[in-house]
């Protein structure tokens, strides 16, 4: 394992910079171990536009987008039957949801009484969305 892994720790992600100066690296030898741990699959990055540096995590901490939460949502609810187990999976996807919003939504689901119904109804009204923008783009 190269030494920047014990660094990549930050749940927003961390720029080549970031941990060139958390490790006391240089930045190139921080970019060939991202590259090296990146064709290894062990890390994820987010490329920045032209002139933004690209954000790395832990491949399996990489931020999620909505579809996935949802996804992640509608499979634990199916797996689970019990509400503590999906309790603690709506949290920890919770941790890695990308934006504000989400992260509210599943604190909101993981603190329910009824985390089931809600990941059901979130489902339904995700296709009821789609359905409606499907026909308006027909």
């Amino acid at each position: 394992m190269t030494p920047i892994w014990r660094y990549l720790t930050r749940p927003e992600g961390m720029t080549a910079k970031m941990l060139a100066e958390s490790s006391g690296m240089t930045i190139q030898a921080v970019r060939a171990d991202l590259v090296e741990l990146e064709t290894q699959g062990k890390v994820a990055r987010e490329r920045g536009a032209i002139g933004a540096s690209h954000v790395w995590w832990r491949a399996e901490r990489r931020p999620l987008d909505g579809l996935d939460v949802l996804l992640i949502m509608a499979l634990a609810a199916e797996i689970h039957d019990s509400p503590v187990k999906l309790k603690e999976v709506l949290a920890e996807v919770g941790s890695r949801a990308k934006h504000a919003g989400l992260k509210k939504i599943l604190y909101m689901c993981a603190t329910s009484k009824a985390p089931h119904q809600i990941v059901r109804l979130s489902v339904q009204e995700y296709e009821a969305e789609a359905f409606v923008a499907a026909q308006r783009a027909a």
